[in-house]
């Protein structure tokens, strides 16, 4: 539209106004200036059409709130600082071949097998009696390495190996090989990869000259790049020496495991044919326990096949070990019972460690002549000092009781990177916090020189050449090592500008130190008690080590208070923006300005900053930063669209938001409030899926006892019949629960069915049913008003049903992999079948609501009567459309319940039935929302203040259509955080439903693979989205080309701004008490989850709402009406 259309003030000087004024005639203007016609076409965006306009209106509340995302996250989610020091000390003098005793001690083993069985949960190992009321399916099929630990103890350690959050395979590679912890953000890189740059003991153990080979995960060559052919570094692994596997195809249980035995056994049979060998440590990693789980749960056949498959392998290699070799067998993670992990339940921390040595002996037989909970142990004091430590990596013991687990010992990850470097006689990896294992190192050993010190002890006591270690003072030694790794660490990385955070923590760290040095001088003074200073100084340097590693958990977390400000200042901006678009709406094509003067203040913003950086005014800052440029840019637009008048009689430079609210006006703020006060607790925050329940139960309520008093019997007979329906509806929706592990003990969780059960097949069974009738209850409800014409009842009865009922045909095969024995062959073909059912889906969802909804015409039956007088001549030709009354509503209906047939391929069973209740509800509150605004009609009708008014008014006529109110919408947007939840979901990581990534596509395939997933996780809020539209058109019908137009773009931006605003509230509201609570005990575990889960329903929503709902559905559906009636629509 051009600038002559949009309503305004008129500019005062042009000659049109000129010409009104009295007096002596002006001069011939010659208009106003190009700068001021330049602004005013910005102002009014006169080069963009209305549905340009309208679009863009609602692209720059995306704009803003990606902004204020980024800013927000980077402040918030930042990553921990990685240095790429090493520890470049030597063991061994190259001139006299004596080992140093300060860098590391006396290798007990030349060569080492790892094997890493991915999942292997700490119970899966660990003996469970056979009467324990806990006894599960899955528990006692690995026993090799109880028994070994039964019989031989001295060469056998067993324990829980406890993982760092996120418990995801990558990031705990890296905590495996560096000794380092990773931070929260580092789980999104799992499907990415990113290669180790830190000190690690592989990359120690090549500077020393060891040959390393690989074979399993190809997860290993993401975090340690094979080198190149024409590179001049060197990676850690020897040429030709490894044999990686795909390990994103969780339908395949037994490539990689096969490939791992194929190669790991022959390795291990040469080692014994030659004892030189062609390596000198072997890695191996399976996979198919850890698919098994994510395929079928831990409950299940194919997760105890690959348990056995794991047993005879660990025995396998038990037989081809040599007396010089080391086993270390763990776990990288545990899973839960539904076979997922990445987030920090008890279950998906818990693994099991195993290490093993047929020769020499790990610990000294003095150590089990007293059980280690027993107070006359010989480092009991180091035990009960662990029994206090809130942290469950820090306990020395733990007892499992919910698993049948008795109290065994416990170790943290990061404690086997110091182990394997000492055991090895390798230097501990520069950034390692881990421990000495102290089990594995409470045996003699031989020191050749005297261990270095910065205090010597006394000559006296001075060691020779030929000292022997005894069992307490080598652990001591190792100890010492540690803490003299890690001291100097922590000097580095708090001389580094990043690490500024822990320096605060230094003067408690260097005391507690000090202690130690102090104690272990003390054991070599003349007089003393040498075994209890030993004693206490070992448990100092414990208490040091233990101490820093929890202060740097805590800081790593480190927060930018100005960015999470400037994020939080930019994301309340974008919500007066909302509302300033909401107000404009009202005021005919007062939005485009609001738009236009966004834009002006960006580039005035920009131009500004522009200006400033050629004058170098940010040198002193450390130059211009794109987070800054972000912030800028986003102020300004948020401050130009902020100051555009509400209206052409309101003054310039005001907010503008209309007439001053009242309280009343705020009523329909209640639920998005007291969804967003939820997140002021923990426990609330932890609840949210209750109280969501609660609150839409409390709106639908109010609304049926409101629709009682409704003005004629059969508009209260709809309103009531429709409100119970929606209410019974999310009755049955809320039966689905999925239960977080703060929930446990008062709730029971009804979602997860254990695939190839009798109740997964019930679930596929209804899903069936459920396919079948969602189309006909769409017709239902299209035959309310005179609509299921035309094509409507071939694309729902039809194609729509055709693809709903594919989509549970690819969880039945699924369900027929999982719990029938198909043979290889027969897996083969299902497997093919059900890849073969996804994508016919995806086909037919993207064509169907692309070009066959396109060229589907508007669904109507055209009747032509020829009327006749009474002599039967014909005078006339009438045409009768059925269907006319809602056609808009039926168009878009076509094309969203195409696009549910994605949404439901992309959910197990038990989440299908809960989608095709929700549109059940959905369909009921379209209803209830249409006769709400027929009482309001009828009330303001006869509430007329004069009979002169009452008169003009025709009560007959339809109501005006301006689309639904901000309650409305807040109803249908707590129904989807409803449905979020009973499909599956909570604002947990360990809730992800990671197997839906390979859904159409056997392995892991970019950008689809993670789009499915998101799919899977947003699928209520982005179907919500795409039904705005829907709460807009429904009952509408089209004018005549010769009939006043339609304002049909005001009233979708202001519905997808209704919308849009509530979920980007409470999100922001999330990420308000997140930041408040950035030192909480329970932050990374409840709060930020809940809001980096807000934070992508509102980039999704938006995304969403632009795109399919507004851009395609919305557009299109108008355009259809132009084509067919002549419809005109103004903004």
């Amino acid at each position: 539209m051009s600038a002559s259309e949009v309503e305004g003030p008129r500019w005062p000087f042009d000659p049109e106004t000129v010409k009104l004024h009295r007096g002596t005639p002006s001069p011939p203007s010659t208009g106003p200036s190009l700068p001021y016609r330049l602004r005013r076409q910005l102002h009014t965006l006169a080069f963009l059409s209305p549905a340009q306009a309208f679009l863009l209106a609602i692209a720059l509340l995306l704009c803003l709130h990606s902004a204020a995302l980024v800013l927000f996250t980077r402040g918030f989610l930042l990553t921990r600082q990685a240095l790429t020091d090493i520890n470049d000390c030597t063991p061994i003098n190259p001139a006299t071949g004596q080992l140093d005793p300060a860098c590391s001690l006396p290798a007990t083993h030349s060569k080492l097998v790892l094997v890493i069985v991915d999942a292997l949960r700490a119970d899966f190992v660990l003996p469970v009696a056979q009467n324990s009321p806990k006894l599960k399916p899955y528990h006692n099929h690995i026993q090799l390495p109880a028994k070994l630990t039964t019989s031989h103890p001295t060469h056998s350690f067993l324990a829980h190996f406890i993982a760092d959050a996120p418990t995801t395979t990558l990031q705990r590679l890296k905590g495996l090989t560096t000794g380092s912890l990773p931070t929260f953000v580092d789980a999104g890189s799992n499907f990415g990869g990113e290669a180790v740059t830190e000190d690690n003991w592989l990359a120690q153990a090549k500077r020393a000259g060891k040959r390393i080979a690989f074979t399993g995960d190809d997860t290993w060559m993401a975090v340690f790049p094979p080198s190149p052919a024409d590179s001049t570094e060197e990676g850690v692994w020897a040429p030709n020496s490894t044999w990686p596997y795909d390990s994103f195809n969780v339908e395949d249980l037994d490539t990689v495991d096969r490939g791992v035995v194929s190669h790991l056994l022959p390795l291990l049979d040469a080692n014994l044919a030659s004892p030189t060998g062609s390596w000198d440590i072997l890695i191996a990693h399976a996979l198919g326990l850890d698919h098994a789980g994510h395929r079928f749960g831990a409950v299940h056949p194919e997760t105890n096949r690959k348990l056995d498959e794991t047993e005879r392998l660990l025995q396998d290699v038990v037989d081809r070990l040599d007396d010089d070799t080391l086993l270390v067998v763990l776990g990288d993670h545990g899973m839960t019972e539904r076979g997922d992990h990445g987030g920090d339940s008890r279950e998906e921390l818990e693994a099991a460690l195993w290490i093993y040595s047929k020769g020499a002996p790990l610990t000294d037989p003095s150590w089990f002549e007293r059980p280690t909970t027993s107070a006359d142990h010989p480092l009991a004091s180091l035990f009960n000092a662990s029994a206090l430590a809130n942290e469950l990596g820090d306990q020395l013991h733990l007892a499992w009781p919910e698993k049948g687990v008795r109290t065994a010992r416990s170790v943290a990850q990061v404690d086997l990177v110091p182990t394997i470097s000492l055991l090895l006689g390798l230097p501990i990896p520069f950034a390692s916090l881990g421990l000495p294992i102290p089990d594995l190192f409470f045996h003699p050993s031989t020191l050749p020189t005297a261990p270095a010190s910065s205090t010597p002890p006394p000559k006296s006591k001075k060691r020779t050449s030929s000292d022997v270690l005894s069992p307490l003072e080598t652990v001591l030694h190792a100890h010492l090592l540690q803490a003299s790794q890690l001291s100097y660490y922590l000097k580095t990385y708090t001389s580094s500008p990043s690490g500024q955070t822990l320096t605060p923590f230094l003067p408690e760290l260097h005391f507690t130190l000090s202690l130690a040095q102090s104690a272990y001088r003390g054991a070599h003074a003349s007089g003393a008690d040498p075994s209890g200073m030993q004693l206490r100084a070992l448990l100092k340097f414990w208490e040091y080590a233990r101490k820093a590693r929890s202060k740097a958990r805590d800081v790593w977390a480190t927060f930018d208070l100005v960015l999470i400000g400037a994020g939080l200042g930019v994301w309340i901006a974008s919500l007066f923006v909302a509302a300033r678009l909401w107000a404009a709406t009202k005021n005919g094509n007062r939005a485009r300005f609001v738009v236009g003067q966004a834009l002006e203040g960006a580039i005035l913003a920009g131009w500004m900053t522009t200006a400033l950086w050629l004058l170098s005014a940010f040198e002193r800052f450390g130059g211009v930063r794109p987070l800054f440029v972000l912030f800028i840019l986003s102020s300004g637009a948020s401050i130009g669209a902020l100051s555009t008048p509400s209206s052409p009689s309101s003054p310039s430079g005001t907010l503008g938001f209309g007439p001053r609210w009242t309280p009343k006006d705020l009523l329909p703020l209640t639920p998005l409030l007291a969804h967003c006060a939820l997140f002021a607790s923990n426990s609330y925050t932890v609840f949210e899926d209750r109280a969501v329940l609660f609150l839409l139960n409390t709106v639908l309520i109010l609304g049926l006892l409101k629709a009682l008093s409704a003005p004629e019997a059969r508009l209260r007979t709809r309103l009531v019949g429709f409100s119970i329906a929606a209410l019974v509806g999310v009755r049955l929706i809320a039966v689905s629960t999925i239960c977080r592990e703060e929930q446990a003990s008062s709730c029971v969780s009804t979602f997860n069915l254990i695939p190839g059960s009798y109740a997964a097949l019930g679930a596929i069974g209804v899903a069936f049913v459920a396919a079948w009738t969602v189309p006909s209850l769409l017709r239902a409800s299209l035959r309310l008003s005179k609509s299921d014409e035309g094509v409507a009842p071939y694309y729902l009865s039809g194609g729509v049903r055709f693809l709903l009922v594919l989509a549970v045909g690819y969880w039945a095969v699924d369900w027929t992999i999982a719990g029938l024995d198909l043979g290889d062959q027969g897996k083969t073909i299902a497997t093919g079948l059900k890849t073969a059912l996804a994508r016919v889906v995806m086909v037919g969802v993207v064509g169907g609501s692309s070009l066959v909804w396109w060229y589907t015409p508007v669904p109507l039956t055209v009747r032509r009567e020829t009327v006749r007088d009474k002599d039967g001549n014909a005078l006339r030709t009438q045409v009768t459309f059925t269907g006319f009354a809602n056609a808009l509503g039926s168009t878009y209906l076509l094309f969203f319940s195409t696009a549910l047939a994605l949404f439901v391929l992309v959910s197990p069973p038990t989440a299908q039935v809960v989608l095709a209740l929700y549109v059940g509800v959905l369909g009921a509150l379209l209803e209830c929302f249409d006769s709400q605004r027929d009482v309001e009609h009828l009330r303001s009708a006869i509430t007329a203040k004069t009979i002169a008014d009452l008169l003009s008014t025709e009560i007959s006529q339809a109501p005006s259509h301006e689309g639904p109110d901000f309650l409305q919408i807040s109803t249908v947007a707590l129904l989807s955080h409803l449905v979020f939840f009973s499909t599956g979901h909570q604002a947990a990581l360990s809730s992800i439903q990671w197997s839906t990534a390979f859904i159409g596509f056997p392995t892991l395939t970019y950008p689809l693979s993670p789009l499915l997933v998101i799919l899977n996780t947003l699928s209520p809020y982005l179907l919500t989205s795409l039904s705005i539209p829907l709460l807009v058109f429904w009952n509408l019908s089209p004018t005549m080309k010769d009939q006043p137009p339609l304002a049909l773009l005001r009233n979708l931006l202001r519905a997808a701004v209704a919308y849009s605003s509530y979920q980007a509230t409470v999100a922001l509201s999330s990420a308000i008490f997140a930041a408040h609570f950035r030192r909480h005990l329970m932050v990374w575990k409840i709060f930020a989850p809940r809001f980096m889960i807000g934070a992508i329903t509102v980039l999704g929503t938006d995304t969403v709402l632009i795109g399919a709902a507004m851009a395609w559905g919305a557009l299109g559906t108008i355009g259809k009406a132009k084509a067919t009636f002549g419809t005109k629509v103004v903004e």
